[in-house]
């Protein structure tokens, strides 16, 4: 695979940004979902405070079922997931067939958990295709600029993430790292200040305020520009690698 269209880039950065979506959002929903069982059942209101949507639900079932699997709410798991799904099919010949046959199996599974009287157990079985999605993308997509497009977007989405969700500091510093050794191997377009200014915040700092953790998401979505810059696409690289170099010293 040659030059990759911007079109072609923002497929894959989405795509990857929502398959975590799905998987980091399930992970915490699980936690609360336990929280809602068993200690305060209008914890959901909670979650959706952190998450930044806006809590239409009325009452905890109605919390679980539509933030779940309602297609219409733009904020549910389903609706994320065939977010996900739009972009596999548009990308399919990068990503291979294998690879977008996990996003149609974690799809199947949403549905089935819809109609299920235990739908917490089909979560699993979307968690086991999103694990086996990122396995197939390693082995069936033959570009290393499409893998790592699609890493860089479950990166941004990770963070994103985990600054709502008030991960630990040491995980956020670790996922940060992983971006910035992505940063130039991607080959396209990025916002260099923005990439400046999470690092002053995310790698000089032990702990995080809620200024910190908003600066933090505003900067996130600045980094990856896939509109045309006046600044050529080598210079950037150029610049790219001598953070990347001034990180790794």
């Amino acid at each position: 695979m040659g030059i990759i269209s911007i079109k072609s880039t923002d497929n894959l950065f989405w795509l990857g940004r929502y398959v975590e979506r799905v998987f980091t959002t399930l992970r915490v929903f699980s936690e609360y979902y336990d929280k809602m069982i068993d200690k305060d059942e209008n914890a959901y209101i909670d979650f959706c405070n952190k998450l930044g949507i806006e809590n239409t639900y009325s009452y905890k079932q109605e919390f679980i079922t539509k933030y779940l699997f309602d297609e219409n709410d733009p904020n549910s798991v389903m609706s994320n997931l065939l977010c996900a799904y739009d972009n596999a099919v548009v990308m399919r010949n990068e990503i291979s067939s294998e690879t977008l046959s996990y996003i149609q199996m974690a799809v199947n599974y949403m549905e089935q958990g819809r109609e299920s009287s235990a739908p917490m157990l089909k979560l699993q079985e979307v968690f086991d295709c999103i694990f086996a999605f990122w396995g197939s993308a390693d082995d069936f997509v033959e570009s290393e600029t499409t893998r790592n497009i699609l890493k860089f977007g479950r990166s941004v989405e990770r963070l994103d993430l985990y600054t709502r969700f008030s991960f630990s500091p040491t995980l956020i510093k670790k996922e940060f790292s992983i971006l910035l050794n992505r940063l130039y191997k991607v080959g396209v377009d990025c916002n260099i200040d923005a990439i400046n200014t999470l690092m002053n915040i995310i790698l000089e700092k032990d702990e995080y305020s809620d200024y910190d953790l908003y600066t933090v998401r505003d900067e996130l979505s600045k980094v990856f520009i896939t509109a045309p810059q006046k600044r050529k696409k080598k210079e950037d690289k150029r610049e790219a690698h001598q953070i990347f170099l001034q990180y790794e010293n």
